[in-house]
């Protein structure tokens, strides 16, 4: 039993969700029906963990390792879901305390805290989406702490409840009940978790999931879009930077506007039917590092 995690378990922990992700990538792609129908939760969770899970030292602290994880997220997460993980692991590793091992009771504080992180930063956030799940199985392994402080016991709870709260997600979020499905974001934390769960506890498997129902490719695919380009990009603020100002630049731009912030570095995702504009009016608060921009309608297949 994993009373205490060291380092070695949590890269472990991030190869193993990265496998789990690539194994569910069609299916979670093909169950993006919210919040844009694009058809790429898969590959962008896929490929926003698994350069994370191979970036990582192969040794180190579990902060030291949690640390690395978020700067990559910063660096090269993927799409809303990969800029929502990015969110949470920014919360996880800043609680995660130093230390060779950590324990079971600051595995849930921090866990905790990433899920606040993450919920914070989300405007108007939908119910039955990854920050419910993550929610909910956050305050399940808090609830675990007058109980035990074994760390392999606690996370095995935190997975148990993201399974429980994944199952409601169609009956919270009308989207999701209109198709009959699972939230595709939420399935993908899901199967993060159970990553991690498999290093810290292997002798406590994930609970299966049921039958995954997908939607008809008929029904999945939206007549169009609203905002046709996911934008994301890296930049360095100059000193002085009149936040809210940035902000609400580009905002005016299209919607879905997330930041993730460390210090003067910040990544930015929009979806948006002007990214060159955007990357221009971001250009005059800083300097850009990295950009990438998808168009939405050609990976769903649509045509405009």
């Amino acid at each position: 039993m994993s009373i205490w995690i060291n380092g070695e378990q949590m890269r472990a922990g991030f190869l193993y969700a990265s496998e789990n992700l690539q194994n569910q990538k069609d299916t979670l792609n093909h169950l993006n029906v919210f919040p844009v129908a694009d058809r790429d939760t898969g590959i962008n969770m896929k490929r926003s963990i698994e350069r994370t899970a191979n970036s990582l030292p192969l040794s180190g602290n579990p902060a030291q390792i949690l640390d690395e994880a978020y700067l990559q997220l910063l660096e090269y997460a993927h799409g809303n879901s990969g800029t929502i993980l990015t969110l949470f692991f920014e919360g996880f590793s800043a609680a995660l305390p130093a230390g060779n091992q950590i324990s079971g009771s600051d595995l849930a504080l921090a866990f905790q805290k990433g899920a606040q992180t993450a919920q914070n930063a989300v405007p108007h956030p939908m119910p039955g989406t990854i920050l419910t799940v993550a929610s909910q199985s956050a305050e399940a392994g808090i609830s675990m702490l007058d109980i035990t402080e074994d760390a392999g016991v606690i996370f095995k709870r935190i997975t148990d409840e993201a399974h429980a709260a994944l199952l409601l997600t169609p009956l919270q979020n009308p989207v999701l009940q209109r198709f009959r499905v699972i939230d595709s974001g939420a399935y993908g934390f899901c199967l993060i978790l159970d990553g991690f769960l498999k290093s810290f506890a292997p002798e406590l498997p994930a609970e299966a999931y049921p039958e995954i129902l997908l939607p008809s490719e008929e029904e999945a695919v939206p007549a169009k879009l609203s905002q046709r380009y996911c934008t994301e990009f890296v930049m360095e603020f100059l000193p002085d930077t009149d936040i809210p100002e940035f902000e609400q630049a580009i905002k005016s731009y299209g919607d879905y506007y997330l930041c993730v912030s460390n210090g003067s570095l910040c990544k930015i995702h929009i979806h948006t039917n002007s990214p060159e504009a955007v990357i221009k009016t971001a250009s005059a608060y800083g300097s850009i590092h990295s950009r990438k921009i998808d168009d939405m309608a050609q990976e769903a297949g649509i045509l405009r």
